[in-house]
């Protein structure tokens, strides 16, 4: 072990004790372990060493200490594979010190409650919708446990029957073993094609847990006999092991395959100011996929400690994405993000590693070595300069806003500002200085008006947007869990009209950071008993659930990112079937009375009663909008309906309280439109009117205007297709054209990695002849800005749309394919490293989870880097490229393995157990570098989660999980 990391353990170690003296809660330690990530990176080995060794400190395990250990794991900062890879290293340790090392009790007790933990956790966190990635890293827990499995029994073995610590240890074990077996049937990882286990399963279960469980039976008969019932079936059994494992694993192996990773020496690694630019641009287009740990741990992997250059970087990369969206005219939105992270959130990073900084480095330096790249080299401070890369001059505004938000947080004195721009500032700090959560958060409780003024400054550029958004995330949590929907109401109506306030808000914090509280409240909501009337519930409710259908299509969420913590619930229902109309006998008969209800209310009588909303939820109203639509129409069309008063009774939705329930009807009428039906002439002369007078009402209240305009960012972009379509049937009718320019001004499209027809054109139509081509282009201008010796030269056009697309298209193995021609191109010259340092960014940038299976070109990589012994064979230098890439990756990417732990099995790092999807396979890496194949090709998994089916097999193309019902995501 390292110096530094042992220095770095025992800051881990004063971490917990701070923890557990100050009794921190554990609401709030999951921001506490983010600020110690920033401020002490280490390796999640080590963590767990640490949090062991603060263990000690107490004569037994405090509850608290191990609370806090379950939030290591929730946040990832500790996987189960690492975890069982240390105890399993405490074990051979044990055998080592002889009867010493048996008689430590102590942490013995550790070890069980670990156990304990980790088969509490498993059961716990497992979702309906399981990622290829999540189905890997639930693979790579085999080898450690089947190791533990294996070394617990030979060293245990003459202590039968078991008893004390060493009989809650095995206890434990044997019930994590179960919780572990039952994951992989759940996910679907215990059937291949030939209908059973995969061999490779069946290798290491058949061999080492019937020994365990003769162990452990002696003392736990209960526990050997479920386990040894539960390996007969799911199959992990053979009747004749030497027959299952055969020559072709054991004799068979070359022996070079064990130690040819290993062996493969790598380059000296050149740091390039394309790869963070790359790796920025990927976080902040479309959606912002910020992350502090990911980023920080990035960085921290990245850097290797060298401060004064990651603090200058960050601060040019930065510019960089912005100097590359003003060139590439993107959108007014898009260009928005980048210029807020640039002022409001990259201070905060600078600011958490100033005090890394040690002299002749200060963070006033940093800044002004990475301002200086930006300008020609003439004069490196003018702002005269700077312009000629800006003919808009919005650099230059940027970088100062920029300054003015370091000088507002303390990062360079104000006086500085203008000896860095070389020009006199026309901006001054904010006047009422740096904002704090806490004050925000009292002034809003104090007065709720307090909060739109918040949800608007959040748009500035000076630098309090942090502090804001920390406020009003911690509003929305205590508002949610207070039921104070009253204020809640004004916060939901503020954002959801302000599509800008929510990329900001996205720069700070995850979505369901807020929708996870917001969508529990609508599924559980109940009225206030002291509310007389039943409107202003419906107002309110309406709020929330416009505010989480606008989150929703503004950002192109996936169900899985809504929080939503079970299939029974409202959002979901709604989400999947609220534009769905129903035959009236599928109604049930309640459902059938509150129909009517709202026919009678909306077209018989003089309006909506509070009889009608005492009676009829919410909930039950809303997933009945669609099919009040579809009666009403057709009882228009079967002449009981005038027009006339079909637009009267819908003019009721048009009222603040009911507004919402039009992204129901309007939605229905995007699908009607698009049914043959809907294109003769009189459902149409029918429903355009109808459609005209919810689109764009003659009068509207001003509170009712704003809710309007949310509603229709909601369903217009579907609806401006449905009547594309239609006009291209019906060319001369006028109240088409009239709908369409009411609805063109209104067109927002979400924030993700969508692209244009023109784009898509114009890289299929580079000379070379396909999109791959733009691809090699684009990452080849990369390489020539990197190595063109020039700091001040402007980055290259660049848009991580195009790796996306690309690999959307034409599958991860294709490009990454093309990658590795670039790399190998450049083999034999300087620019070698340059080109690795750029490919490995554009393989570990974030991306967005759009809720399709699809394999990565990390899974790719994963898989060559397995195979790299045998491609060696053929072609040496590719297959040694592809080890250092995959060395890349992992350092900087975050590793996933369980560590360097050696597998004392018989059949050493033999299990190559893998997701098959079209063809492509995911291998799980052991751990070791060895990758050897023991059960032939990977095996194809159908996953069958809780009823719910996941085709898997179209994931290189455009595989869709949320299903054709998902009426908000056209």
């Amino acid at each position: 072990m390292l110096a530094k990391d042992v220095e770095k353990i025992e800051n881990w170690k004063a971490f917990f004790s701070r923890c557990m003296r100050d009794h921190i809660e554990f609401v709030e330690f999951p921001q506490e372990l983010r600020q110690q990530s920033v401020r002490s990176p280490l390796g999640g080995r080590f963590v767990y060493q640490a949090w062991v060794q603060q263990r000690h400190s107490s004569a037994r395990i405090q509850d608290r200490l191990l609370c806090y250990f379950e939030l290591l794991l929730r946040s990832g900062v500790l996987t189960d594979a690492e975890v069982l890879g240390c105890i399993l290293q405490d074990f051979k340790k044990t055998g080592e010190l002889g009867q010493k090392g048996l008689n430590d009790q102590s942490r013995q007790t550790t070890e069980a409650a670990v156990l304990d933990r980790l088969s509490f956790q498993m059961i716990q966190r497992r979702t309906i919708v399981t990622t290829v990635t999540e189905r890997v890293h639930t693979l790579r827990v085999a080898k450690p446990l089947i190791t533990l499995l294996s070394t617990f029994t030979q060293t245990l073995e003459h202590l039968v029957p078991l008893e004390g610590p060493f009989l809650e240890i095995g206890n434990a074990l044997g019930q994590y073993v179960g919780a572990y077996i039952n994951d992989l049937s759940k996910i679907g990882l215990l059937t291949s094609k030939d209908g059973g286990p995969p061999k490779d399963l069946k290798i290491w279960f058949g061999r080492y847990l019937p020994q365990f469980v003769v162990l452990i039976s002696p003392s736990n008969a209960q526990l050997g006999q479920a386990l040894d019932i539960l390996q007969k079936q799911s199959g992990l059994h053979a009747e004749s092991l030497d027959a299952l494992l055969g020559t072709a694993v054991v004799d068979g192996v070359d022996l070079d395959s064990l130690t040819y990773q290993g062996n493969v020496l790598d380059n000296p690694v050149i740091i390039t100011r394309a790869a963070l630019y790359v790796y920025l641009n990927a976080m902040l287009m479309g959606r912002p996929l910020y992350d502090d740990v990911t980023l920080f741990n990035y960085l921290n992997a990245r850097y290797s400690g060298g401060i004064p250059t990651l603090v200058t970087d960050l601060i040019t990369a930065t510019f960089d994405v912005l100097a590359n969206a003003i060139n590439r005219a993107e959108s007014n939105g898009g260009i928005f993000i980048y210029r807020s992270f640039l002022t409001n959130k990259l201070p905060v990073l600078l600011e958490s590693y100033s005090t890394m900084l040690f002299p002749p480095y200060s963070i006033e330096s940093c800044i002004t070595e990475g301002l200086s790249r930006m300008d020609p080299p003439a004069d490196p401070y003018s702002t005269q300069s700077f312009d000629l890369l800006d003919s808009s001059g919005m650099l230059s505004e940027a970088r100062a806003e920029f300054l003015f938000s370091c000088a507002l947080y303390g990062l360079i004195p104000e006086q500085s500002i203008e000896s860095i721009l070389g020009d006199v500032p026309m901006q001054s700090l904010p006047e009422g200085g740096k904002y704090q959560k806490a004050t925000l958060v009292a002034q809003c409780t104090a007065n709720p008006v307090k909060i739109e003024e918040l949800v608007g400054e959040l748009e500035n550029m000076e630098g309090n947007a942090a502090e804001i958004a920390g406020a009003l995330v911690e509003i929305f949590q205590t508002l949610c869990s207070n039921k104070d929907t009253i204020t809640l109401k004004i916060i939901c109506n503020a954002l959801s009209r302000k599509s800008q306030a929510l990329d900001v808000l996205m720069i700070f914090c995850r979505p369901n950071t807020i929708l996870q509280p917001l969508c529990e409240l609508l599924d559980h909501w109940q009225a206030h008993e002291d509310q007389g009337e039943h409107q202003p519930v419906y107002d309110e409710f309406g709020s929330v659930l416009l505010l989480v259908l606008v989150f929703r299509q503004h950002f192109d969420l996936p169900d899985s990112e809504l929080g939503i913590s079970y299939t029974d619930s409202f959002i979901l229902k709604y989400i999947r079937r609220g534009c769905i109309s129903r035959d009236p006998s599928e109604l049930s008969e309640r459902e059938k009375m509150l129909l009517g209800g709202w026919i009678k209310g909306l077209f018989e009588t003089e309006g909506i009663s509070d009889e009608l909303m005492s009676t009829c939820s919410p909930q039950d109203f809303y997933l009945l909008v669609a099919t009040l639509f579809d009666q009403s129409l057709k009882a228009c069309e079967a002449g009981v309906l005038g027009l006339e008063t079909l637009k009267g009774g819908f003019e009721y939705l048009l009222e603040p309280f009911l507004l919402p329930s039009l992204i129901a009807g309007l939605s229905w009428s995007t699908h009607r439109l698009l049914t043959p039906t809907s294109a003769s002439t009189t459902s149409l002369s029918i429903l355009l009117p109808t459609l005209s007078l919810l689109v764009h009402p003659p009068s509207l209240s001003s509170d009712a205007l704003s809710l309007h305009e949310a509603v229709l960012t909601v369903t217009t972009l579907p609806l401006d297709k449905a009547l594309v379509s239609i006009q291209k049937l019906h060319p001369r009718r006028q109240d088409i054209d009239s709908l369409l320019t009411t609805l063109k001004s209104r067109i927002r499209h979400p924030r993700n990695t969508a692209i244009s027809a023109s784009e898509l054109e114009s890289w299929c139509g580079t000379p070379g002849g396909s999109i791959l081509s733009s691809l090699h282009n684009s990452v080849m201008a990369l390489v020539n800005w990197s190595t063109a010796g020039v700091s001040n030269a402007a980055p290259p056009n660049y848009t991580h749309r195009l790796l996306l697309t690309t690999e959307t298209m034409l599958g991860a193995k294709a490009v990454l394919g093309s990658l590795l021609d670039i790399i190998l191109k450049h083999a034999a010259n300087e620019a070698a490293d340059v080109v690795l340092d750029i490919v490995t960014a554009l393989i570990c940038a974030p991306t967005a989870n759009d809720g399709r299976e699809r394999l990565s070109l990390r899974h790719v990589l994963q898989s060559a880097y397995n195979d790299a012994y045998t491609l060696s064979k053929q072609d040496a230098a590719r297959a040694e490229i592809i080890v250092r890439l995959n060395r890349r990756v992992e350092t900087q990417g975050g590793s996933s393995t369980s560590g360097e732990i050696d597998a004392e099995l018989d059949v050493n790092a033999a299990m190559d157990a893998a997701v098959a999807v079209d063809g492509n396979e995911i291998l799980l890496d052991m751990g070791d570098g060895t990758g050897v194949t023991a059960g032939g090709q990977a095996q194809m998994v159908d996953v069958i989660n809780a009823g719910i089916e996941m085709d898997l097999q179209m994931a290189d193309v455009m595989g869709d999980v949320g299903g054709a019902e998902d009426f908000l995501g056209m």
